[in-house]
C-alpha cells in the first residue's frame, strides 16, 4: 500500500486484511459471498484509511473447490506435483498499473478475476502480493515449497517471502518483472535482469 502515513490513519491494506479476517469466520465461502465482503470492507477502508491496496481472499468451500477472488496483481496459484496447476488472472489498467482499491479508484471488488478450481489432497496453495510474483519464476517458487516437504505451511510462506526479498534487491538477478518491464520499455530494466523491490506478502495453506 503506497501511501504518505499520516498520524493516526491506518494503511487501506491494513483495515482490508484486519476487518475481512473478522468477518470471514471458519465456513467456506464462494466467490460472490467473498465479493461481497470485500466491498463492505473497502466502503469502510474509503472512509477510515489511507493509501491504496490490491486484494486476493480465497477459501475452500464443502465439495472441495477452491474459491478465490483478485483484484489488482497479487495472485493465488495451486501447486501440485511440483508444477502450477491453477492459477488467478491479473486485473491491470496497464503494465506495472493494477487495479486497486482506494477511495480514489474506481476499482471496485466486482471488477475483481474469480477463480473456482478442484484441490486435491497433497496441493499447496500459495497466496502472495507481487513482491513475490515479480520476483520469483513459477519454478523457483515450486522449488522453493518442494525442497523441505515436512515444513509446515507458515514456514513454507516465510521461506518464499524471504527469498522473494533477496532478490528484489539484487540487480542483476534473472527476474519476471525484469522480463516483462524490458519487453515494456522501461529503460530501468533495458538489460532484462534485476529484482523489483515491493511489499513482500506470502500465504501457504496445504491440503489435507
Amino acid at each position: 500500500s503506497g501511501a504518505t502515513k499520516a498520524m493516526g490513519v491506518p494503511l487501506y491494506s491494513k483495515v482490508m486484511s484486519s476487518e475481512m479476517k473478522k468477518r470471514v469466520g471458519k465456513e467456506g465461502l464462494y466467490a460472490k459471498d467473498i465479493e461481497n465482503l470485500m466491498t463492505e470492507v473497502a466502503e469502510l477502508a474509503d472512509a477510515k484509511a489511507t493509501g491504496a491496496t490490491t486484494a486476493v481472499v480465497a477459501s475452500i468451500t464443502e465439495d472441495g473447490y477452491l474459491r478465490a477472488v483478485n483484484l489488482g496483481d497479487s495472485g493465488c496459484i495451486v501447486i501440485r506435483n511440483n508444477a502450477i496447476v491453477s492459477r488467478t488472472k491479473e486485473c491491470t489498467h496497464y503494465f506495472d498499473c493494477p487495479y486497486q482499491l482506494s477511495v480514489d479508484s474506481p476499482d471496485r471488488p466486482k471488477n475483481s478475476r474469480k477463480l473456482n478450481v478442484e484441490v486435491k489432497s497433497g496441493d499447496t496453495i500459495l497466496m502472495a502480493s507481487d513482491g513475490v510474483f515479480d520476483n520469483l519464476s513459477d519454478q523457483v517458487i515450486c522449488e522453493e515449497v518442494a525442497k523441505k516437504p515436512k515444513d509446515k505451511a507458515n514456514k513454507i510462506a516465510s521461506r518464499v517471502a524471504k527469498l522473494s526479498r533477496k532478490i528484489s534487491l539484487d540487480k542483476y538477478a534473472v527476474t519476471p518483472y525484469a522480463a516483462a518491464a524490458r519487453r515494456n520499455g522501461n529503460p530501468a530494466y533495458k538489460n532484462g535482469v534485476g529484482g523489483k523491490i515491493d511489499d513482500t506478502s506470502c500465504v501457504v495453506v496445504r491440503v489435507q
